[in-house]
């Protein structure tokens, strides 16, 4: 095993995030996707994962960005490939997919802003992960240009500012979705961690703190979903202890599998356009009036094989790679 890389299945873990992610847009929020009634199994399922979902992806990107780090000598660089990475597929995939909203409306949700500039300022749809995203990379490459993470101590204070933004920072505008960046902030510089510093702690002792905190937290938020205490958001250190603890958990525990890796390979593409395909199928499965099993497993293979299909053609043309993949 090459010395940068993570002795971990990280791929797969992707695939997982991806498959949660789908699958929470497929049912969707009261109003639109499924429009499954509040008790259904389907909703309870998602509304458990609500706190590791995006977390999880979070921590990925930041266990891999470590093996790569940004570094003062190369941040022009760096940034020239976020914007490609993050800001071409925002700028063209928000488009398209606001287009068609405007013109099927209902059909991805029932949220469309006015006038189409404010897509690209405050949070739209999925895509404002990718707001959140650039943001927290802009201040990690920052703080690691400065030497301030090399160290466990500088580390541990940079996860405390962190951790401090996450449950007190909320902007009324939420320009640029930076509420959502302070939320998601502590996940990804937890994941530079257990890559930078893993040699640290033992694997054992790892697991067996992150298994204490995601049982704690998995608890506090079933009790929330049941009613028996107050919802808990991703400001929250039920979050923090949900979304950290269940990200090393799963981080050991993902075995090899090649459908998880498959879909975790294509995690990008799937993530940008798995709500255009399906809600596609989820319109065109309503309409013929099918079960929901029917319509969520219908819906929620369509999100993920149907971006596959579009990355592979994307390919063929280099623009389309840039424009839709972020791909040079």
């Amino acid at each position: 095993m090459r010395k940068n890389m993570l002795p971990y299945h990280v791929v797969e873990l992707r695939g997982l995030a991806c498959i949660l992610l789908v699958a929470y847009h497929v049912v969707g929020i009261p109003g639109s996707g499924m429009q499954v009634a509040e008790g259904s199994i389907y909703r309870y399922a998602t509304d458990s994962f609500e706190l590791i979902r995006m977390p999880l992806f979070t921590f990925i990107s930041g266990l891999v960005y470590a093996l790569n780090p940004a570094r003062s000598d190369r941040l022009n660089t760096f940034f020239l490939k976020k914007l490609r990475r993050l800001g071409l597929p925002f700028l063209v995939v928000s488009a398209i997919f606001y287009f068609l909203q405007t013109h099927a409306p209902g059909a991805n949700g029932s949220f469309v802003p006015e006038s189409m500039w404010r897509i690209y300022v405050f949070p739209y749809a999925h895509f404002w992960y990718l707001q959140a995203l650039f943001l927290i990379f802009a201040v990690v490459a920052l703080l690691d240009a400065l030497h301030v993470m090399d160290r466990p101590g500088g580390y541990a204070l940079a996860m405390a500012g962190a951790v401090a933004a996450c449950l007190t920072v909320h902007v009324e505008s939420n320009i640029f979705s930076i509420n959502e960046a302070c939320f998601l902030l502590p996940h990804f510089l937890f994941g530079v961690g257990v890559t930078r510093f893993r040699a640290m702690v033992p694997r054992q002792t790892m697991q067996t703190v992150a298994g204490a905190a995601l049982a704690v937290g998995v608890a506090l938020h079933q009790a929330s979903l049941w009613g028996y205490l107050p919802h808990f958001g991703w400001n929250s250190s039920v979050a923090l202890l949900c979304g950290m603890g269940g990200a090393v958990t799963l981080l050991h525990v993902m075995p090899s599998s090649r459908i998880f890796r498959t879909v975790g390979a294509s995690s990008y593409a799937i993530y940008l356009h798995h709500a255009l395909f399906a809600a596609g199928a989820r319109v065109v499965l309503h309409h013929v009036d099918a079960s929901d099993g029917v319509i969520f497993w219908g819906a929620l293979l369509s999100g993920l094989i149907g971006p596959m299909l579009l990355e592979m053609l994307a390919q063929f043309r280099p623009w389309t790679r840039v424009a839709l993949m972020g791909k040079a």
